[in-house]
């Protein structure tokens, strides 16, 4: 079983497979990729832009804006309507992977931020001129930045918001993997927890995800503090339904390298 790590240390990523750096996070920050490291990238979440064109910001029933001020958000989520905001996206890709010669990236962030979201007068005006529904037309946006991502990089990952209830991507994100499946060769989804003291829920969204996904795909956990035992058994879990899985943002290799023994028994 493939194990992988998300990692900001360098000398922790020839261990893994797959292993991605993160060369572009939500806050805006960017740093250099790495060799032999996929780029991993947040295209449509960036705090440090949203701060620069406010007009940028996914705009939700009521006026609401999608950034961390709002009962929802993490961090602020720009409108994939927007040409500059599609086009950034675009050059934040073909940046990350040129280089270092890189043949793929994995795609962080691409989709609408909930649902209701982005209703700005960009929105509402392309939406109106598709001539298709809410839905549809918010499905061809994320599905054409992601055609428009392979074009520049001939092997593409993606990370799902872990909600694989049937509908909700489509009309919550934007996102139907189907379509997608023609430009992504796997999907990851972050099931993240700081502890794992139970893991039912774990195997209950594994195991949709598992019969939703028309490609590859690998389950993501967060490792950061998390205690060895739990972090290793949610691990077993979710082997047992996606084709390996990633963990997210460990310091410690010893404890990761040991994880990694266990999982590769047989």
């Amino acid at each position: 079983m493939a194990l992988g790590v998300v990692s900001r240390f360098v000398d922790h990523l020839r261990y893994f497979t797959p292993a991605y750096y993160e060369v572009k996070d939500v806050i805006g920050v960017w740093r250099d990729p790495v060799p032999d490291a996929i780029p991993m990238v947040s295209i449509f979440g960036d705090n440090r832009l949203s701060q620069r064109h406010p007009d940028w910001v996914q705009i939700g029933p009521g006026g609401e804006r999608a950034t961390r001020s709002s009962r929802y958000f993490d961090w602020d989520a720009l409108c994939p309507t927007k040409a500059p905001v599609f086009a950034q996206g675009l050059a934040w890709v073909k940046q990350a992977t040129q280089r270092t010669g890189q043949d793929i990236i994995r795609l962080d962030d691409v989709t609408y931020a909930r649902e209701g979201f982005c209703q700005c007068e960009a929105c509402i005006q392309a939406s109106r001129e598709s001539g298709c529904s809410w839905t549809e037309f918010r499905i061809r946006r994320i599905t054409e930045f992601v055609e428009h991502a392979r074009q520049l990089v001939p092997r593409v990952q993606m990370t799902l918001y872990p909600d694989p209830f049937p509908g909700h991507m489509e009309e919550r994100f934007g996102i139907d993997v189907n379509r997608l499946k023609p430009y992504v060769e796997a999907f990851v989804v972050p099931l993240y927890d700081l502890h794992y003291a139970t893991t039912y829920w774990v195997e209950i969204l594994a195991q949709a995800f598992a019969q939703r996904l028309p490609c590859r795909w690998y389950v993501e956990l967060y490792g950061l503090e998390v205690p060895e035992a739990a972090l290793l058994h949610a691990c077993q879990v979710a082997s047992a339904y996606a084709d390996g899985v990633i963990i997210a943002y460990d310091n410690q290799l010893d404890k990761l390298r040991r994880i990694q023994a266990r999982l590769q028994q047989p």
